[in-house]
C-alpha cells in the first residue's frame, strides 16, 4: 500500500503563543509579546502520516521544520538499501536545517507514527536569526546535544555489545520523552509511549531484529523492562543504567532547556 502523502493540517493551526512545546523547542526563550513576530515566519502546520517521509537525502527541501507532535527518525541509506537511523526526534526538535552551500540535505526524515510539524520557509532563515540574534543560540544549543548524542551513539557500535546499546538507547528515549512529552510519560508506571519498532532499534543500533529481540526478552526476564504494546515501562532504572552507563545529564535536562 502506497504511503499517505503529507498534508497541510485541517485544524486551525496552534497559535505561538499558546504553543505547548515553545519551552522545549527552537522558540524558548523569545518573550510573549514577541511571538506575534515568531507567527510570522511560521508559513504552515502540516501532518505527515505514519511511515511518511518529511523529505529525503539528496534533495533540497523547502521548508525547515519544529516538530509539534510525534515520533520521527532521521536515517540515510546506504547503497544496498539498508537503512541506518542516526537519531529519533521528539516535539520540539528542529528538523531540515543543514550548514552547506548547496541546501542539498544528507539524511531523510519519516514518521514512526502521525506527526505534525510546523514549517518555516528556509528562504527566511537568515532574515529569522538577524531580527532576533537569540535563535542563533538556541538552535546551536539543540545542535550540539543532537551531534553528542550521535557521536555516542557511534563510538557505541564499535565498544559496545548490544545489550549496552539499546539499554542506552532506550534510556535516551526514555528521559527524552519525559523532558519533551511529558503527557506521554505515566509516573505511576513509569513508562512512556514507545512507537518503536524492533527494526526501528536494529537500524538505529546496527542489529537484526532477532538480536534486538533477544535482548529484549532478555530485559524482560531480569525485571529491568516492559516493552509491549507501544508502551515502554523501565523496572529498573539503576540496573539498566549500569548496562548502558547512561548519565541523565548527557540529555541536557533544564540546562538545555535554558539559553538565558
Amino acid at each position: 500500500m502506497k504511503n499517505k502523502p503529507v498534508r497541510i493540517r485541517k485544524h486551525t493551526h496552534t497559535d505561538c503563543t499558546e504553543c505547548p512545546i515553545r519551552q522545549i523547542a527552537l522558540f524558548r526563550g523569545i518573550p510573549l509579546d514577541r511571538l506575534t513576530w515568531t507567527q510570522k515566519y511560521r508559513d504552515q502546520q502540516f501532518v505527515v502520516p505514519q511511515k511518511t517521509s518529511l523529505y529525503t537525502e539528496g534533495t533540497k527541501p523547502k521548508y525547515v521544520y519544529t516538530l509539534f507532535d510525534g515520533w520521527m527518525a532521521l536515517y540515510q541509506t546506504s547503497k544496498s538499501g539498508k537503512r541506518q537511523i542516526l537519531r529519533f526526534a521528539l516535539p520540539g526538535d528542529f528538523l531540515g536545517f543543514q550548514a552547506n552551500k548547496n541546501g542539498v540535505i544528507s539524511h531523510s526524515v519519516s514518521a514512526l507514527n502521525t506527526a505534525v510539524v510546523c514549517g518555516f520557509p528556509r528562504s527566511i532563515l537568515q532574515e529569522m536569526f538577524e531580527d532576533q540574534p537569540l535563535l542563533a543560540l538556541s538552535l546551536a544549543t539543540m545542535e550540539s546535544r543532537d551531534m553528542s548524542l550521535c557521536q555516542h551513539h557511534q563510538a557505541f557500535r564499535s565498544r559496545k555489545d548490544a545489550h549496552e546499546s539499546i539499554a542506552f538507547l532506550l534510556l535516551e528515549l526514555f528521559h527524552r520523552c519525559r523532558l519533551q512529552m511529558n503527557q506521554d510519560y505515566d509516573q505511576e508506571t513509569n513508562s512512556i509511549v514507545f512507537p518503536l519498532t524492533q527494526e526501528d532499534i536494529g537500524d538505529a543500533v546496527g542489529l537484526t531484529n532477532v538480536h534486538v529481540n533477544r535482548v529484549l526478552r532478555q530485559f524482560n526476564k531480569c525485571g529491568l523492562i516492559q516493552c509491549h504494546r507501544k508502551k515502554l515501562q523501565i523496572l529498573d532504572e539503576e540496573k539498566l543504567s549500569e548496562i548502558a552507563e547512561f548519565d541523565e545529564d548527557m540529555i541536557g535536562g533544564n540546562d538545555y532547556l535554558s539559553i538565558n
